[in-house]
């Protein structure tokens, strides 16, 4: 039989056996099982990467971050989950000592003194943002977006305009107290401190305590006579404060430890400049410290 006859005997009998509902049936169940196949090999991948994220530490859960998240790849929204939740306690690990543990929403964690909400941003960098426990609960907190954290180039940003948002909660709208404030930065300067120590760099902020304060602040009001003359009278009634006006709109402010206070008025605006003497603060406690100050910066 020429080459020729042969494969028209093949083709022939192919054509006989999809005729044949017995074959046919068999072709159906063939289809099938490389089907089933392929989704059991899929269901097995997605648990093998799911093993592996439980068993990674955070070097691992970085590098499967890059590996995953950052370039988009295609895992299941299981797999995704986890890898950030896992990632995010590592981030957050200091504040289990205080019962840190994760809401009925994914993405929220609840810390001691405010509840914690991550994000992944346009760019795949992970923003933590918090929503601060109030003193009172007919008030109302908002989460506040206050910290970003590159994972590609680990760093770490500052908003510092939250920063200066939460003293006027606490100040102007007290929807929690002076002392909550001082836990909420004692908390958020130990995510600080972890960050440096999980390797990322933390860019220099208001929020930071490990540094001395010698910063400008510019506010959009105006400096109010009224406001000048409160701290007038506060400083003239403590013997560790002094006020001194230093030419026609520029004041001196001494305080305790040597620190100064530096308030001058420009183009209808308030400048100030602080200066703890190198002594390591945050703004947020340079404030709580000294709230005579905070008129100049924030108002109702």
């Amino acid at each position: 039989m020429s080459e020729e006859e042969k494969k028209k005997s093949t083709e022939l009998k192919k054509t006989q056996q999809m005729m044949d509902p017995y074959y046919e049936e068999k072709a159906q169940n063939h289809a099938e099982m490389v089907s089933w196949i392929a989704s059991a090999e899929k269901e097995l991948a997605d648990l093998r990467l799911r093993k592996a994220l439980l068993e990674a530490d955070f070097p691992g859960l970085l590098n499967e971050y890059r590996r995953l998240i950052v370039t988009d790849a295609a895992i299941s929204t299981v797999a995704k989950t986890n890898l950030l939740a896992y990632l995010t306690y590592e981030l957050l690990r200091p504040l289990s000592d205080a019962t840190l543990k994760q809401t009925d929403s994914y993405n929220i964690w609840q810390a001691k003194y405010f509840l914690v909400k991550y994000q992944l941003t346009d760019k795949r960098e992970l923003a933590l943002s918090f929503k601060m426990n109030v003193i009172d609960t007919r008030f109302a907190a908002k989460f506040m977006p206050l910290i970003l954290l590159d994972l590609q180039e680990m760093s770490v940003t500052v908003d510092e305009r939250q920063v200066l948002e939460l003293i006027r909660l606490w100040y102007s709208e007290k929807i929690f107290s002076r002392n909550q404030l001082s836990l909420i930065n004692y908390d958020l300067n130990r995510l600080l401190e972890n960050f440096k120590k999980l390797g990322f760099a933390v860019s220099p902020s208001l929020l930071d305590n490990t540094r001395a304060l010698s910063v400008d602040l510019e506010s959009e009001f105006p400096l109010a006579t009224g406001i000048l003359d409160s701290i007038f009278i506060t400083t003239m009634e403590s013997s560790e404060y002094d006020f001194d006006k230093i030419g026609q709109a520029n004041y001196q402010v001494k305080l305790n430890q040597e620190q100064n206070v530096y308030i001058h008025s420009e183009k209808n605006k308030t400048h100030l400049f602080i200066d703890s003497n190198n002594r390591r603060r945050s703004i947020l406690d340079f404030f709580t410290h000294y709230p005579f100050f905070v008129p100049l910066i924030v108002r109702d």
